[in-house]
Formats: C-alpha cells, structure tokens, sequence
C-alpha cells in the first residue's frame, strides 16, 4: 500500500495524506478529514517509508546495534529487550546484528541508515572509520574500554564484591574460577582483577585461580584442587561456574560451605533450585540500560534523555552456599 492508495480510499490528495499522517500543526485539515485519512490507513495497513521519513528529518530513529559472537546469556538477553524499550519511549528503534569474527560491515550503514551504531565489541578500524565519515554517530566497545562510562558498571566490583562477602565471613584462603571460552574475556578478566585486589586490600594472599568448564568432571578436577591448597571458598565467574562446582564438590565428599564455600554472578533462576542454594551477585539490567540509553539518546541528537537510573545494578543475594 502507498500514500496514493490511502489518498485514493479517502477521496482526498495525497499532499492531504502526506500533512494528515506527519501530524503538520501548519496546516489546517478538517478533523473530518482526518479521520477518514487515518480511517483509510488503517483498513489499507499503510505503513509510511522510512526512507521518506528519515530524509523529511534529516535522520532515521535506528539504532544499530553489533553483537559480536558472544555467549547468549540472560542477563544480556534481559539488557536488551530493556534497551529497547527505553529507547523505543525515546522515538528511537533498535535493530540488533549478530556477527562473527572478520565479518567486514563497511557497506550496510548506507543500507540501514542508523542515527546511532552501538557496537558491543571493538569494531575494526576500517568499520570505525566508515562510520564517523557518513557522518553517523558511533558508540564503540560497550563490553571493553567503554562499558564502565556507559553504563556505570565496572566489571572489577563484581569480583571485589564476591571476596569480601566471603572475607565477611572469616575465610582467609579464597579461590577464583575461571572460564576459558575467549568470548567471555571481556567479563571474566577484570572480574578476576577485582578479585585479586580485593584481596590484596584485605591483607590476603592472591586468589588461586582454577580453569572451571560446564561439566560435573570438571567441577570435580577443581574442588580438589581448591582443596589441596587449603582454599575454603571461591568467587565463580557465574552461576554456571557456580553451579557446576556445587556438583563438584559434592562428587569430592566436600561440605557446602563447611568444606567450600561459593559465591556466583548473574542469579539464574536455577541458582535458587539447587541443594545447597547458591549464593550469587544480581545484576539488574534495567539499570544499564537506562543509563546506556541516556548516552544513546544524546549521541542522536535528541533533546529529551530517558529517566536517570536509580539504585545499583549490584546486589550480593546471600544464600545457603556461603
């Protein structure tokens, strides 16, 4: 359906559609006509073209936003959804890419015509500079070097938090696990940095850090390793960590939290089902996303930012593993 179909079905110009569906304040339409214009669109399932619209405002309202090939997770899935609601009460839309490594994007912003491109890794520097010389406005890194000015979260406190929750609780030898999956570096690295200067502040020795993959034998490889170094207690990368050692620990006769206590991130819902339950640390994405919202927002152009977030996006959910 076009604009001349609509004007076609409510006997009027499509100069009349055009003011009636773009809500000109200086024109005078009868409300009459009005009506039967918006009648007409809607019986029709008129939808406007956005290539029309964004060259009337001299932008488009979409925010493009890169996903590198990261693990789905749901906090991100719950961020997301999150900006895209804020966003959406801001006028702007949010249309998500999901890429691999080496995936050359030179090329598609003339396709999508974003006002604003959010990218969650590093873009490549051809990429990076493609986009600043279209003129559109890039926000770059939001799970590296950006991440922590844009949304207030600093990966470090997470792992600081994890320790003196267990430091609080009289355990001096603590441990850390790991992942090896690259895609999760940018949340696992400064997490453990946190960690370790938490507890040099605390007068500990360094975490003893243990790779942890998602199976029971590896729950098991490194409940005994926590052991033999006399470890008491371990700041998990995630609940899945977390829970993988609490299967562990239990296949190594070990005590949860007597023997080994546990501390995990993320509070998956299942971290509330498992025997023992498992401590963790929420985080709120609503919170980052509101506040990513606000820079998204003023990178547009647009006057009006999203209501400032309040509260922590941290909370340590303290449970029967710790």
């Amino acid at each position: 359906m076009t604009a001349r179909d609509v004007a076609q079905a409510a006997g009027v110009s499509q100069t009349t559609v055009s003011f009636v569906l773009n809500d000109r304040a200086d024109q005078t339409i009868s409300e009459s006509t009005r009506l039967a214009v918006l009648d007409a669109a809607r019986r029709l399932d008129y939808v406007p073209s956005g290539a029309a619209r964004n060259l009337r405002r001299g932008r488009s309202n979409v925010v493009l936003c890169v996903i590198p090939d990261i693990p789905v997770t749901e906090v991100m899935e719950v961020f997301r959804r999150g900006l895209s609601r804020v966003l959406e009460a801001s006028g702007l839309t949010c249309v998500f890419l999901h890429t691999e490594d080496g995936t050359q994007l030179t090329g598609l912003w003339s396709h999508v015509d974003p006002v604003v491109v959010l990218s969650f890794g590093a873009l490549g520097r051809a990429d990076a500079e493609h986009i600043r010389r279209t003129g559109v406005a890039l926000i770059d890194d939001l799970l590296g070097t950006s991440g922590k000015a844009l949304t207030g979260l600093d990966q470090m406190q997470i792992g600081e938090l994890q320790v003196r929750h267990l430091a609080a609780r009289g355990h001096t030898r603590i441990g850390f696990g790991t992942v090896g999956d690259p895609r999760e570096a940018a949340f696992c690295a400064p997490r453990l940095h946190g960690a370790q200067q938490a507890c040099s502040g605390l007068g500990l020795l360094p975490p003893v850090v243990f790779p942890v993959e998602y199976t029971r034998a590896s729950g098991l490889a490194a409940a005994r390793h926590w052991a033999d170094h006399q470890v008491s207690a371990v700041a998990a990368f995630n609940d899945l960590v977390g829970l993988t050692l609490l299967a562990g620990a239990r296949d190594a006769g070990l005590g949860v939290p007597e023997d080994l206590a546990v501390v995990g991130v993320d509070d998956l819902p299942m971290a509330a089902l498992v025997s023992p339950q498992l401590s963790t640390v929420a985080i709120d994405p609503l919170v980052l996303a509101t506040a990513l919202a606000g820079h998204i927002v003023a990178a547009a152009g647009m006057p009006e930012s999203p209501t400032e977030p309040s509260g922590s996006a941290l909370r340590l959910i303290e449970r029967e593993s710790t």
